[in-house]
């Protein structure tokens, strides 16, 4: 599909960027905003790729909306979730990247169909460009902060064990009981749930962008590509992997609760253990002496198999 607006998230490559901002967690966003501002300075002279380059630029839109001056940054099509305070040493490593962007804008800028049009994308980098090289103002106080949105599979956690996350429900049982194990399984299948949640809500929301656009006469959204045709696979596609999902993990949360509510949630002895109670040569057995305790050996010299 290209780039379809002028925004910072208005292009294919921006869009798997806002994904990572959503999909990752809040201690890995700086390292990973270090990486790709690294990588685009340290590139060889010349244009960057452009996905590159459509990369650095949807980073930095989120680095400058969060500076004194960037309440008017174009984010839409970005991050679905809240992003969190990012460093504020982001900021000089996302304007370096930004150069490399802007030292060949001009073919950026000829590339579109419309010139004009690749004149206001290049206004717009410019001034992320700017809002991230503006000089420190005092501080404010810190608003408070938004919560991360719950997907599927941890509102069904909370709703019928009170837990955030099936990690909290391993505290709860042994390593080796069958409780734990289940709940070892459901935390795998609870973030199966809320990928496919996320990336359900995302597909909706860009056809909904695509429809906002047509109601406000761009047409151009959809004489090209097949946009809503393929958008509406995609989405029957991803609701019936959601459907499936869902259901193995309230079969999973059905078996742990039978597990807890049986008794079967205490940890199951080893089987060498209970072996070497049971042969101990000291052990007071009726007829027989410290030697006799081990039952004699299989004439056959049968071995027991191998331990499953």
């Amino acid at each position: 599909m290209g780039s379809w607006d002028t925004g910072p998230f208005h292009n294919d490559a921006a869009v798997g960027t806002a994904e990572r901002f959503d999909s990752l967690f809040d201690s890995e966003l700086p390292p990973w905003l270090h990486r790709l501002f690294d990588v685009a300075v340290a590139m060889p002279e010349g244009p960057l790729d452009t996905d590159l380059a459509q990369e650095v630029v949807a980073a930095a839109a989120v680095i400058a909306s969060q500076c004194p001056d960037g309440g008017d940054v174009n984010l839409n099509s970005g991050p679905r979730e809240p992003v969190p305070p990012l460093p504020t040493d982001l900021r000089p490593k996302a304007a370096a990247a930004l150069d490399r962007v802007l030292a060949h804008a001009d073919a950026e800028v000829d590339r579109w169909y419309v010139r004009e049009r690749g004149e206001q994308w290049l206004g717009n980098v410019q001034r992320i460009r700017l809002i991230l090289t503006a000089p420190a103002s005092s501080p404010e106080p810190a608003a408070p902060r938004p919560q991360r949105r719950v997907f599927a599979g941890q509102q069904l956690l909370r709703d019928r064990f009170g837990v955030e996350d099936a990690l909290d429900l391993h505290a709860r049982h042994p390593k080796e009981s069958p409780a734990h194990a289940l709940a070892d399984l459901m935390e795998r299948q609870s973030y199966e749930v809320d990928t496919l949640d996320r990336e359900l809500r995302a597909t909706a929301s860009r056809a909904r962008e695509t429809l906002a656009q047509v109601a406000d006469g761009k047409h151009s959204a959809v004489q090209t590509n097949g946009v809503l045709r393929f958008t509406g696979i995609e989405l029957e596609t991803l609701g019936a992997r959601f459907a499936l999902a869902s259901r193995d993990l309230q079969e999973l949360a059905d078996r742990y609760e039978y597990a807890v509510a049986s008794g079967t949630d205490q940890a199951v002895a080893p089987r060498s253990a209970a072996a070497r109670t049971r042969t101990t040569p000291g052990d007071a057995v009726p007829g027989r002496g410290p030697t006799d305790s081990l039952p004699p050996p299989d004439s056959a010299g049968h071995r027991p198999g191998p331990r499953r």
